[in-house]
């Protein structure tokens, strides 16, 4: 018997290996994950640690004394003016190269200005207002671009009594899934998983969806809340650009789920209560929706099985976007 079990032992071991080989040749799936050692959590905002090296979804990652995005050995220059991106993962650009992220394509277009990517990954409006605090020391500024995404005005002090009181709402539209999701233990293994393992973010992404999931949590979250607090820190952030002499613009970006249904939804709710704030604050903005939608395969602007994250090719098309709405 001690045999028998050695020997499936064995051939399950093999079958996840070759698995595993498998299906990271084939790019069938990605890993998630953060390098513990480029954040700091002495604060009760996280931040990014100066002058460090780590994998942010598998990719390598630098972070000057500044705290910011920038490619290897980058060398910052004192004399140009600076355009100030803001952001949370999707402007850090996790999963991809600085190069090839549109902060990185518009540094390489825009060899006259500076480039600061303040972004850090599970940032939300909560931290962007601390964040206020940082980038009040940066000066001669031309632009800031603020990239929002719709999970930015979620925060820990609203989303976890709100999912416990929409459970069953959350349960209906999701099943099985969500009662797996809300188990604190399979919750913690998964966040272990979707860092080792190339068939588990495979099977995951196959068998449930996680795109439809997160976005079906924020359109229930956007048509059961107010969402007054990201007009506070609009108005801040405005106020900083023009005491600056900057240009504020917002770009919306759109969930994948959301590129799915593009006919019968020319105008997602979520994107249309931000527009109403964005308005009402006279604020420059652009909804890339639509432009996603137009593309043959909105998919592949995306992360591998991912709700938000963008692929190359979705960094790409974002730059080619702000190139044109822009006047750098």
């Amino acid at each position: 018997m001690k045999k028998i079990l050695l020997f499936n032992l064995i051939i399950l071991i093999c079958l996840i290996f070759i698995s595993e080989i498998s299906i990271k040749t084939l790019k069938l799936s990605q890993l998630m994950g953060i390098d513990s050692k480029i954040l700091n959590y002495e604060t009760e905002i996280h931040k990014l640690k100066p002058n460090t090296s780590g994998y942010v979804f598998s990719r390598k990652v630098f972070i000057d004394q500044d705290g910011n995005r920038v490619p290897k050995n980058y060398q910052k220059s004192i004399d140009k003016k600076n355009i100030l991106v803001i952001g949370d993962s999707v402007a850090f650009g996790n999963g991809v190269d600085e190069e090839n992220t549109f902060v990185g394509l518009m540094r390489k277009k825009y060899k006259k200005y500076e480039f600061l990517n303040t972004s850090v990954p599970g940032y939300d409006l909560l931290h962007y207002e601390e964040n206020l605090k940082k980038i009040l020391n940066y000066k001669n500024i031309k632009n800031v671009l603020y990239f929002f995404t719709l999970n930015d005005v979620l925060n820990s002090n609203t989303i976890i009594p709100w999912h416990k009181r929409n459970e069953k709402k959350l349960e209906q539209k999701l099943g099985m899934v969500q009662k797996i999701i809300s188990n604190k233990y399979l919750r913690n293994l998964n966040f272990y998983l979707r860092n080792k393992s190339y068939t588990f973010m495979f099977l995951k992404g196959v068998l449930t969806d996680p795109s439809k999931r997160w976005y079906s949590n924020i359109d229930l979250f956007y048509k059961e809340n107010k969402v007054n607090h990201l007009s506070s820190y609009l108005t801040n952030l405005n106020k900083f650009s023009e005491k600056n002499n900057a240009k504020l613009y917002v770009i919306i970006l759109p969930y994948e789920f959301q590129t799915r249904n593009c006919k019968t939804n020319k105008s997602p709710f979520p994107q249309l209560k931000i527009k109403d704030q964005l308005k009402n604050l006279r604020i420059n903005y652009f909804d890339f929706f639509q432009e996603f939608c137009n593309v043959k395969k909105p998919k592949k602007l995306f992360y591998k099985f991912d709700p938000m994250h963008l692929s190359n090719k979705g960094h790409k098309k974002v730059f080619e976007l702000i190139d044109r709405e822009i006047n750098f």
